[in-house]
């Protein structure tokens, strides 16, 4: 009997400790630090045991009753997409978002651009009713590059773009992170039927949110014109359809033809509603002719008077 009490004892006190503790990140003590190891942020506090395995930032230090965190560079970026812009208020329209056509899931590993440490970025529906200048427009895809080599590609991720050109996290708010060790890297901004841009110097980044406007020209880009300019307001170029890096309105590959064929091809006048890279003004819906069309975008963006013309991304 003495035995059998005792082992309901061990049971009941395994069971009380086993619920004392919560995965939690968070630890009562009189003091402590915090410093940095490699690519991880460490906390210690005292009275607490503390081991550490350090690595390179791709496994998890654990330390008493908490674990390490990969340090996270921070980044406030402003930019905005051609497609939706209307100039005369100076933000994006978002028009998928009130037609509930934006996914939750990021979209670009599904269309083949390569992730490198990201993808697979989801966000609620809550942070999709948001609404005013902070509504979401649409996902875009960010790349950091090496600040020796700008066309090595470190990391990747999805983030979410307001109407008024905030690029954020997935709580529709916060600034994009990456986890990566503070340092200098270019930043590439892609959006899935606009050309992409990038900075034509690398920028220091650390865990503070650090901005980088795309839309002013206080942040000097890539390439030749490698942005429209709306009045003095800098925008991604729209029209690429095809996603292959350029804007073309004639010849092989070009990308007004499947626009025509997204309505019906022999049906010109017909419309065609869905999340699709042929909705080049991104309101819901893809239209060959009539006003608002998406066709004439393209045309314009390679010149009106110059339809043989190509406009090329600027990326290295």
């Amino acid at each position: 009997m003495i035995r059998s009490n005792t082992f309901l004892l061990a049971v009941c006190a395994i069971a009380s400790l086993a619920n004392a503790q919560t995965l939690e990140r968070q630890v009562i003590a009189t003091a402590g630090s915090s410093f940095t190891v490699g690519s991880l942020t460490v906390s210690t506090t005292l009275g607490e045991p503390f081991t550490a395995t350090l690595s390179n930032g791709n496994h998890i230090l654990t330390q008493g009753f908490q674990q390490g965190e990969p340090v996270r560079v921070k980044l406030n970026i402003r930019a905005l997409l051609q497609g939706p812009f209307n100039s005369g208020t100076g933000l994006m329209d978002d028009g998928l978002r009130t037609n509930g056509l934006v996914p939750l899931g990021e979209p670009y590993s599904a269309l083949g651009f390569v992730q490198v440490g990201g993808g697979n970025e989801t966000v609620t529906p809550a942070v999709l009713a948001t609404t005013g200048n902070d509504a979401i427009v649409d996902w875009v895809y960010l790349q950091l590059r090496d600040k020796d080599d700008n066309t090595l590609v470190l990391a990747t991720r999805g983030a979410l773009v307001q109407r008024d050109g905030d690029v954020v996290d997935m709580d529709g708010i916060s600034p994009v992170s990456f986890a990566a060790s503070a340092d200098n890297y270019y930043l590439s901004v892609f959006h899935r039927n606009h050309l992409g841009v990038m900075t034509l110097a690398p920028v220091a980044l650390n865990s503070s949110a650090v901005a980088i406007d795309l839309t002013n020209g206080s942040v000097t880009t890539y390439g030749m014109d490698a942005q429209a300019d709306v009045g003095g307001t800098r925008v991604l170029w729209c029209g690429d359809v095809s996603g292959d890096g350029t804007i073309k309105y004639t010849g092989a590959g070009n990308d007004r033809d499947p626009i025509l064929v997204a309505v019906g091809g022999s049906t010109p006048n017909n419309t065609s509603a869905g999340y699709l890279s042929t909705d080049v003004n991104m309101d819901g819906l893809v239209k060959y002719t009539g006003s608002g069309n998406d066709r004439d975008p393209i045309l314009v963006n390679v010149g009106s008077t110059t339809p043989n013309g190509i406009r090329t991304e600027q990326q290295p």
